[in-house]
């Protein structure tokens, strides 16, 4: 399988396990906060999660009202989100389809990426999901994006041990200054079974996300720093970037 496939296949087995467990209810409210207040919402609001996973953000802000569609190609997670909707008599719509791959022509009054799931792609599959999306959104609607950037990556330790639950984790990163693409190389341990992964992501620039997003029809980008709404600056630990789509 080519490395830029990498996606297909990763989601599976303990990752799964990780996933469930990995944001506390405490952090997805945060994180609902902000997409909330950046998005501009109103009420009832028709609103965008891509990829969605097991569906957390789409589940918190459905709970608030809001009209939400949740895209995600990963069955077993999509399973999780129509199973949590169900439990607690929501009304979500849940695709199963390619995070590039967005029938909608503007429809959503906000959209959002989180979790790190930008940059999986080459450059132009990178391109076409930032397209697909704009496309989606209706003039003036906002998207915001939690991503993974060159600034606040390659701070981070080349090799290091974590834990999620009973779950033990060592994630190695190896950065191809060429492509400017992060891999990391996964080894998962729970209970004697211990599975190999790897991941690859396009680490783009502020500046050059930001360029992005302008050539497929965004405006007044802004990075932050924090779920607190600070301006991005070296040495965050995290990066949301906020973008209009045009007109």
């Amino acid at each position: 399988m080519a490395e830029t496939e990498w996606w297909k296949s990763f989601y599976a087995g303990l990752w799964l396990d990780v996933l469930r467990q990995f944001k506390t209810e405490e952090l997805t409210r945060a994180e609902a906060d902000f997409i909330e207040k950046e998005l501009q919402l109103a009420p009832r609001a028709k609103v965008l999660d891509v990829p969605c996973g097991a569906g957390r953000l789409s589940l918190e802000l459905a709970s608030r009202g809001y009209r939400v569609t949740g895209v995600d190609l990963t069955l077993p997670l999509l399973d999780d989100a129509r199973r949590k909707a169900a439990e607690r008599q929501l009304e979500i719509a849940w695709e199963h389809r390619d995070m590039c791959d967005l029938p909608w022509k503007e429809e959503f009054d906000g959209a959002f990426c989180f979790g790190g799931s930008f940059g999986y792609f080459d450059e132009q599959g990178n391109a076409d999901f930032l397209e697909a999306v704009c496309r989606a959104l209706k003039p003036g609607a906002r998207f915001v994006l939690d991503a993974i950037i060159t600034e606040v990556h390659l701070r981070h330790q080349d090799c290091a041990w974590g834990q999620v639950g009973d779950i033990l984790i060592l994630q190695e990163l190896h950065y191809d200054h060429v492509q400017s693409r992060a891999r990391f190389d996964w080894i998962l341990v729970h209970k004697g079974k211990v599975e190999k992964k790897f991941s690859s992501i396009r680490l783009y620039t502020y500046h050059e996300l930001c360029q992005w997003f302008e050539v497929v029809g965004f405006v007044n980008c802004r990075g932050y720093g924090s779920l607190s709404h600070e301006p991005f600056r070296l040495g965050a630990q995290k990066f949301f970037l906020v973008a209009t789509k045009r007109g």
